[in-house]
């Protein structure tokens, strides 16, 4: 029997943790809460549960020693840490993670071990390279060559349960969707290159009408333009890869990075409430209602969203803010992941959606879709938890059978691994379905 040592035991972990011990592996979760490494494994035979704060390196040391592989389910700074010790240690590893440099300079080093640091098998990085790539490869395969690719994903509250109106409730660690609206972003359009800075990145929206499923507010993901070689795809012409959201995200969050309040900076806030915080940041004078002086800065309508979506939210109450130190970041986010959490029995929505054109030799041409649309399942787990985490967990099986037989530092692009993976996952209900057309 091969132990898996799983670390985190967050939002996305149980489907993963269930399939391992469904296939007889023995699963060590550990986790700073251990409780909820617990109830991961749920008293199973082959699952332990065990507390582990990855600040204390010798200890996390000694549960790589103990396992087969290492799965990271940590924030995504923590992973080349815990890849280093797996390198060290002669453990392949699995995130669903981005590779960042500090991932991608670990390269070399895992090679030269014949070790597996396999990332981006999650949902999005992971179904979208996966499902992508069948496609890419079937073109080439026929002689063709793709021209134009653009790749959505988001997740959403399933339509009855949207009831809130920001139009989103978290299904993934609050502080990392309000991160990751910090970042700019990079695409080929029509053969330019196109550079959106942080600060306007929510101003590049467009809207995409996904059939059977409705209109969705669509703006880039980070860079498209690297996976260019990762895909395979050099000289296309246009490359795109855009999150989803509900109208109404994009300009709500890009007048917060506008008005300052996705800033990282410390501050002082014991005993303090979220009205004076918000007055002192506005410069509001004494009697001066709160949502006129952020939409009077933002130069809105005090009606309008964004202004009324943060007093909804409680930013301009009397409510405290908590701890002794904090960020506006994490001030509306702690307020965000309490009225934005999915309520018991509520379902999410998992869309992804892929759209190519591709140019044969003899002049044919093809309009190629796939689409994925997931919902949570009533009574049973999230679409999040399952499109993210069941990639990474056939993954990790298919790395300790010995399936995967590339070295490195690797994203699931190689046939070897997503056909497996898809194949695999269909089963489960998890499948993208293809269109094509001539035009």
């Amino acid at each position: 029997m091969q132990k898996v040592l799983v670390l985190g035991a967050g939002l996305v972990a149980r489907p993963l943790v269930r399939y391992l011990l469904d296939k007889g592996h023995e699963v060590i979760c550990a986790s700073r809460t251990v409780a909820k490494a617990a109830a991961l494994v749920a008293e199973h035979p082959h699952g332990k549960a065990f507390p582990l704060d990855l600040a204390d390196e010798r200890k996390l040391v000694d549960f790589i020693k103990a396992a087969d592989l290492v799965i990271s389910l940590v924030p995504p700074p923590l992973h080349p840490v815990v890849a280093r010790h797996c390198l060290a240690n002669g453990k392949n590893m699995v995130t669903t993670s981005y590779v960042s440099p500090e991932m991608a300079a670990l390269d070399a080093e895992a090679r030269r071990r014949g070790l597996v640091i396999l990332n981006e098998i999650g949902v999005d990085p992971g179904l979208d390279h996966m499902s992508a790539m069948r496609i890419i490869d079937d073109v080439k395969r026929r002689g063709g060559k793709v021209v134009a690719f653009r790749s959505y994903c988001g997740g959403l509250p399933a339509p009855q349960h949207n009831d809130n109106p920001f139009g989103y409730k978290f299904s993934w660690a609050p502080r990392g969707v309000l991160m990751a609206s910090r970042n700019g972003a990079q695409y080929l359009l029509d053969g330019r290159k196109i550079v959106v800075e942080p600060k306007r990145l929510f101003r590049d929206m467009h809207i995409l009408a996904v059939p059977g499923c409705g209109d969705f507010e669509a703006y880039p993901n980070r860079d498209s333009i690297s996976y260019q070689s990762v895909y395979g795809l050099e000289g296309i012409a246009t490359l795109y890869r855009g999150t989803l959201r509900n109208m109404g995200w994009c300009d709500c969050i890009f007048h917060y990075r506008q008005q300052g309040l996705l800033e990282l900076e410390e501050f002082p806030v014991r005993g303090r409430t979220y009205a004076e915080l918000m007055r002192d940041h506005l410069k509001a004078g004494p009697g001066e209602d709160l949502r006129g002086a952020f939409a009077r800065r933002a130069g809105l309508p005090a009606d309008a969203l964004p202004a009324w979506n943060l007093h909804w939210l409680g930013m301009f109450s009397d409510r405290r803010v908590k701890g002794e130190k904090t960020t506006m970041l994490d001030a509306m986010g702690d307020l965000m992941f309490e009225k934005l959490a999915f309520k018991p029995g509520e379902l999410d929505l998992l869309v992804l959606y892929h759209d190519f054109q591709a140019a044969f030799p003899d002049g044919h041409k093809e309009h190629i879709t796939s689409q994925l649309v997931d919902y949570g399942i009533p009574g049973g787990d999230s679409s999040m938890s399952r499109t993210v985490s069941l990639p990474a967990a056939i993954g990790a099986h298919l790395v300790l059978s010995g399936a995967i037989k590339e070295t490195g530092v690797l994203r699931p692009v190689q046939p070897a691994i997503y056909g497996p993976v898809l194949d695999e996952l269909a089963t489960m209900n998890i499948e993208c379905r293809e269109h094509a057309e001539a035009y």
